[in-house]
């Protein structure tokens, strides 16, 4: 292996390594234009992404020395992006002194060569394509074949990020489809699956939760109730006080949803943790384990907050909606006995300033 050859495995190599550990399209694209800046020594490079409902290209990323041309639209057809895009050859190079009519000068922009490398699935679906130039000298057989190869790289990367999001997606449509499930029995609790993703969402933003804590809670809030589905509607819908039989049937809603939800393999312990605990109370008179304090999962701790105050505020068989300040108030209240002080606090910052007041959060079916 000659040094040229050696210098271009050592690009690949470093390239890659720094693909692998993106996790969007937005640092994929970063991340071919600064390297193709940096690896091939060109004046600038620019990631140009396809946007299939105006089937057009967008200028979304761009490296080294430019003008003007981030958020630059070029419709289908119209400049040399195209011209690769459309065409079957790997890469489009085009020398600074034969540059095509087509070809799109933006003000400030000095003549330069060009190489035009379009992202393609194997399927033939175009993601975008990497352009690079300079001035002088002119790219090299060996510099194209060099390009070629990262667009490869990058659309790999891509698809695994966009295959990934379609699979979350679909997650997140089943789980949704489970929550619903449970409020097609009661017309009282439509919307409440919804509304309590979002804020236990926002909730544990605030918080600071890692991605991968807010994921588990999202799916431990779609699926917090599916235990209920075994519930029977006399008890579910009463709209009076239960008795005790019933609320102790009521109660093992969560031991059923948790031991429904292990059978699926890809929702992780936290998710379950939410299932199962989040009806535990901070002073330890919750069910079904009477956890007390940080021994409550904290992810249910955070869900517990939502889960009430989205009861509260919208009616229910066995109450009357209250108002936003007056379930604030209430849960204010409970900070230190039924829930986590340090998450009341995160939870009311969500809120402009209540007035305080109101006494016994109450529990929530």
């Amino acid at each position: 292996m000659n040094a040229a050859e050696q210098a271009d495995l050592n690009a690949l190599l470093e390239l890659s390594g720094a693909l692998l550990a993106t996790q969007s399209a937005p640092e994929v694209e970063e991340t071919l234009t600064t390297f193709s800046v940096r690896l091939l020594k060109t004046r600038y490079a620019l990631f140009l992404r396809y946007r299939r409902e105006q089937n057009a290209l967008r200028v979304t990323t761009q490296a080294g020395e430019h003008a003007a041309e981030l958020g630059v639209v070029l419709p289908r057809g119209r400049g040399l992006s195209w011209r690769a895009a459309l065409s079957a050859e790997p890469v489009l190079h085009v020398h600074r002194d034969t540059l095509p009519p087509e070809a799109v000068l933006l003000p400030g922009s000095p003549r330069q060569s060009a190489l035009f490398a379009p992202l393609r699935t194997a399927a033939g679906r175009l993601l975008g394509v990497l352009t690079v130039g300079r001035i002088a000298p002119d790219f090299t057989l060996r510099e194209e074949t060099l390009l070629a190869t990262f667009a490869n790289a990058g659309t790999v990367t891509l698809e695994r990020i966009y295959q990934a999001a379609r699979a979350a997606a679909t997650r997140e449509g089943v789980l949704l489809a489970l929550g619903l499930a449970l409020e097609a029995r009661d017309y009282e609790t439509q919307g409440h699956t919804g509304r309590t993703v979002a804020l236990a969402e926002r909730l544990g933003c605030a918080l600071g939760l890692e991605e991968e804590s807010l994921d588990a809670l999202r799916q431990g809030a779609y699926l917090h109730d599916v235990g209920k589905l075994s519930v029977p509607d006399d008890v579910l819908l009463k709209p009076g006080p239960l008795d005790p039989a019933e609320w102790t049937l009521m109660q093992e809603h969560v031991l059923t949803g948790e031991a429904l939800v292990r059978h699926v393999p890809t929702v992780p312990p936290d998710a379950l943790a939410v299932i199962r605990s989040h009806h535990e109370r901070w002073d330890g008179r919750g069910y079904p384990d009477g956890l007390q304090g940080e021994a409550v999962p904290l992810l249910a701790r955070i869900f517990a907050v939502v889960d009430v105050f989205d009861a509260l505020t919208h009616a229910r068989p066995y109450h009357a909606a209250r108002s936003v300040p007056e379930a604030l108030a209430l849960i204010r209240a409970e900070a230190g006995q039924q829930f986590d002080p340090a998450v009341v606090r995160a939870f009311l910052k969500l809120f402009p300033a209540q007035p305080s007041g109101g006494v016994g959060a109450g529990r929530e079916r």
